[in-house]
């Protein structure tokens, strides 16, 4: 995998721009459910392609990006596919040991916590880039909804301290952890979020989520 690790790599206006081979590479990739893709361009060669699969096969998307990479660069075939198509094998296989080792630990916890009633962490707490998420107490617990993204709701179980992990009613969404923080009086004065699972798509990084309660929590 050697070849394919770049000296410089950048996020250039949407495209990701690095080094291969000693060549200038621009490319970006997307999709949906069911359907990935990826725009490639070589600008020294005025070469461009574009791979548009109806699968989900990240590895064989880039094994046959850099096969074709390398076709246009005059280099021999150094197998792409097969390397590229192990290497997430892998970490598939790395991820999956990871979510039940952190499924287990879920379902322990370190039986500590929470600090407060459960009632006192249900309130609207906002994020000046994504907008209002709402926690709410029902009968079966603490649920959390993602005001801006329809069908983004959910439950919260507690793990340990003042954490939650959330379990959404759409298993498509990748689960996080929920953090309440206090000041020394236990008024809630923020809320932030982690992913569960380590090889989860960039797109769920909860981190950049920065809520405070709409209100003084009481």
């Amino acid at each position: 995998m050697k070849p394919a690790q770049p000296n410089n790599q950048a996020y250039a206006l949407g495209w990701q721009v690095q080094d291969y081979r000693g060549h200038q590479i621009i490319s970006h990739g997307g999709g949906v459910f069911g359907s990935i893709t990826r725009v490639v361009m070589i600008p020294e060669l005025d070469v461009g392609f574009a791979f548009m699969p109806n699968s989900e096969e990240s590895g064989m998307l880039l094994g046959l990006t850099y096969d074709l990479i390398d076709h246009h660069l005059d280099q021999p075939d150094f197998d792409w596919t097969t390397k590229w198509q192990d290497w997430y094998l892998a970490r598939l296989e790395d991820g999956r040991q990871y979510l039940e080792t952190t499924q287990a630990a879920v379902a322990s916890g370190a039986k500590v916590g929470p600090s407060l009633n459960v009632a006192r962490y249900a309130g609207r707490y906002s994020d000046p880039w994504y907008g209002d998420v709402v926690i709410a107490l029902t009968p079966q617990g603490l649920t959390i909804d993602f005001t801006s993204t329809p069908n983004m709701i959910g439950r919260l179980k507690h793990w340990q301290y003042d954490s939650f992990v959330t379990e959404f009613d759409d298993k498509a969404i990748e689960p996080a952890y929920v953090t309440f923080a206090l000041d020394a009086d236990g008024a809630i004065t923020g809320v932030t979020m982690k992913v569960v699972s380590k090889i989860a798509d960039f797109s769920w990084d909860y981190r950049d989520l920065d809520l405070k309660p709409v209100e003084t929590q009481k």
